[in-house]
């Protein structure tokens, strides 16, 4: 079965002129959103409107609608700030089809804003944080459809999504029981800025330490364990690079670990633990080992 191709959304023609229509009941859906006596962003601010907030909107202003609200509040506010209720009836009638497929997964590369449709200027509901791992159903165009955090459907901009696998057009990742699953390579990279990696004792790169201002010698690698591959995510096919942030104590070993991006299925918590288990020989300062920390990268490949 795969993952819809396309989600067919009928995107409002939003014009720069005025546009009288019937007034349609609507919702707040930013955290808050300024109520002004003109349509500009210079004007007047007459309220500020919190997010659930009920208002009527009563005609459109290209960038603008104009509403009004409850104790005879009325003014513009932006398009990106509000959901008129048949925009919502409509995206809670698509949601319950497309979000019955089977996801793919993706990993947010940048803070994102949260569109309750797939195009420009419509409806912000929030944001999604970096390194949020998410589940996607569908693309259209430029955005990816995921389940937003009351459960309807909703949209990110493609651009700020890391894909894993690539791209959720392909089939939905599930494995032939017939194909022998692959090989599995798990390395530990340095950053690329460095200009000439230490080598532990097992011929691994390893990245310079990020140490107090006491540490005159950064932490070495001696022994490491390679993580496991989860099987949901080799079965999966799910691949990438988990970074994570290694706290050293001064008797070199790695007192905790902090994912600082991460991978669905579990293979962050399989870096993790894996890293958790490493001996370095410590930092050194002017009085002895100091603790310090270290950025270590877990790329999970899947051979050929």
């Amino acid at each position: 079965m795969a993952i819809a191709a396309v989600i067919v959304v009928a995107r409002p023609r939003r014009g720069t002129s005025s546009r009288a229509r019937s007034a349609e009941e609507a919702t707040v859906t930013t955290p808050t959103a300024d109520l002004r006596r003109e349509p500009s962003s210079r004007a007047p601010v007459a309220a500020v409107l919190q997010a659930g907030a009920r208002v009527e909107v009563v005609a459109d202003h290209g960038l603008w609608v104009e509403v009004k609200g409850a104790k005879g509040l009325a003014g513009f506010v932006s398009v990106e700030s509000v959901e008129r209720d048949s925009d919502r009836e409509a995206r809670k009638r698509r949601g319950s089809k497309v979000l019955s497929f089977a996801p793919v997964f993706g990993v947010v590369a940048e803070e994102t804003p949260i569109r309750l449709a797939p195009f420009p200027l419509s409806p912000r509901a929030g944001t999604v944080r970096r390194g949020t791992t998410i589940a996607i159903y569908g693309v259209d165009h430029a955005y990816y459809a995921f389940k937003a955090g009351d459960g309807t459907l909703a949209f990110l901009d493609s651009s700020a999504i890391d894909l894993v696998p690539r791209d959720p057009r392909e089939p939905a990742i599930v494995s032939d029981p017939a194909k022998a699953l692959k090989d599995v390579s798990v390395s530990n990279v340095p950053r690329a800025e460095a200009p000439t990696p230490e080598m532990s004792s097992e011929g691994v790169p390893v990245e310079p330490a990020e140490t107090s201002d006491e540490a005159l010698e950064p932490a070495v690698l001696l022994s490491k364990v390679d993580p496991s591959y989860p099987e949901m995510a080799r079965r999966s096919g799910v691949e990438g690079t988990v970074v994570l942030d290694a706290q050293i104590g001064a008797n070199g070993r790695v007192e905790d670990v902090q994912v600082l991006r991460g991978l669905p299925l579990g293979l962050s918590e399989a870096a993790a633990e894996a890293v958790r288990r490493w001996q370095y020989r410590p930092a050194r300062g002017r009085s002895g080992p100091v603790p310090s920390h270290k950025t270590v990268r877990i790329v999970f490949t899947l051979g050929q």
